[in-house]
């Protein structure tokens, strides 16, 4: 079900940008994150205290840059802290839920020790209104079984096919241990229906490396 705040919130020009390889949020799923380091401690003292409290999740470009050179995927997604916690040693543990996807036009020259984007909605408007009647994800759940066959994955298939059917294909990209590169391309394409195929084709890659590289040992 889409939260009332989707159609309410006034998006904000300017928000904080948490920089995180391998780590995509989409629209309508929830990221649980252990927050450690003061500079993103005080990020998340900033955006609870704002009515939004709103972060924009993004990959760098490159892991090996320094961080104080970081560039950036210029597509990223934010997302409300719906969950917040405290713990005795002084770390953070929140949850974000996915609200938009944006693009990311500038780093907003600051004085803080965390990041901030000049940030752009609209190629993205549709996040804020998705359709949550069910789709035919069985296609991808067979190929998704046989890619943690392949890989030697245990996973809890019990649970996965609890997911929400609408958005199955995000939350299957957001576990699987995929290329950033291919997350990343996952997050850009546009609709549901596109990004269920695109996973399809990717997970299927997998399978097939794995079954040449099967045959070759024999």
């Amino acid at each position: 079900m889409i939260d009332n705040f989707k159609q309410e919130i006034k998006l904000p020009d300017i928000i904080p940008i948490f920089p995180l390889k391998g780590v995509v949020l989409f629209p309508d799923t929830y990221l649980p994150l252990n927050i450690f380091e003061p500079r993103y401690l005080k990020m998340i003292d900033q955006a609870i205290s704002n009515e939004n409290r709103l972060i924009g999740m993004i990959q760098p470009q490159n892991s090996k840059e320094t961080d104080d050179k970081l560039t950036f995927f210029r597509v990223g997604c934010a997302g409300k802290i719906v969950k917040f916690e405290e713990t005795d040693d002084n770390r953070y543990l929140i949850t974000l839920k996915g609200l938009s996807r944006f693009n990311l036009i500038s780093e907003k020259t600051n004085n803080k020790n965390f990041r901030e984007g000049n940030i752009d909605w609209e190629n993205f408007s549709k996040d804020l209104n998705i359709n949550v009647k069910s789709s035919d994800f069985s296609s991808l759940k067979i190929i998704l079984k046989k890619y943690f066959k392949s890989k030697n994955i245990r996973a809890n298939i019990d649970a996965i096919d609890k997911f929400n059917d609408y958005n199955f294909a995000d939350q299957i990209t957001m576990i699987c241990p995929l290329e950033n590169n291919e997350k990343q391309l996952l997050l850009e394409t546009a609709s549901i229906s596109k990004r269920n195929k695109l996973l399809q084709t990717i997970l299927d890659s997998y399978i097939s490396e794995e079954n040449i590289s099967n045959i070759n040992k024999h």
